[in-house]
């Protein structure tokens, strides 16, 4: 039983140097890997912050200039829409007024047409009717000296002015 003592003893002494020098290539390529990651890092860190300090100072310079244009923008915004209410205001007013002128010239023009047609009737009333009683009155004085005159014939209507009697 000795010698598996002994072989026991001896396996586990190389085991357990096997476990520190793996230990300690582990712990070397720690500290390697440590070491480049400080670099990377600290490379890193050198490249950035002189870029984010410069974008901070551009945010920090802008943000007055971006709080003003914001409020003209608000400005001109309010502007636009007072204006675009007076403007509104405006065309309601013109075409009321346009639509009052147009009544009144629809009115004017309505009464000039009667009137037009009331002179035309008091026209046709007072002239054209005392024109057609003279024309019927010659043409019957004129059949009566003919028919005295020896001609005996009666002139015969026109078809035209037959035709005219049926319009209106």
């Amino acid at each position: 039983m000795q010698t598996w003592l002994t072989v026991f003893i001896v396996v586990a002494s190389v085991a357990i140097v096997v476990q520190v020098v793996l230990l300690a290539v582990f712990f070397t390529m720690f500290m390697r890997l440590g070491a480049t990651l400080t670099r990377i890092a600290t490379n890193v860190e050198t490249k950035v912050t002189p870029i984010l300090n410069r974008a901070d100072r551009l945010l920090a310079e802008s943000e007055g200039q971006l709080h003003d244009i914001v409020n003209d923008t608000r400005d001109i915004v309010a502007r636009a829409k007072a204006t675009g209410q007076r403007f509104d205001r405006l065309l309601d007013e013109a075409a009321e007024r346009l639509r009052q002128q147009i009544i009144h010239a629809d009115r004017m023009l309505t009464g000039a047409l009667e009137a037009i047609e009331d002179t035309g009737a008091e026209l046709r009333k007072s002239v054209v009717e005392p024109v057609r009683t003279a024309t019927a009155f010659v043409r019957g004085v004129r059949a009566g000296v003919d028919f005295f005159r020896g001609r005996t014939r009666v002139p015969e209507r026109r078809r035209d002015s037959q035709d005219e009697g049926l319009f209106i």
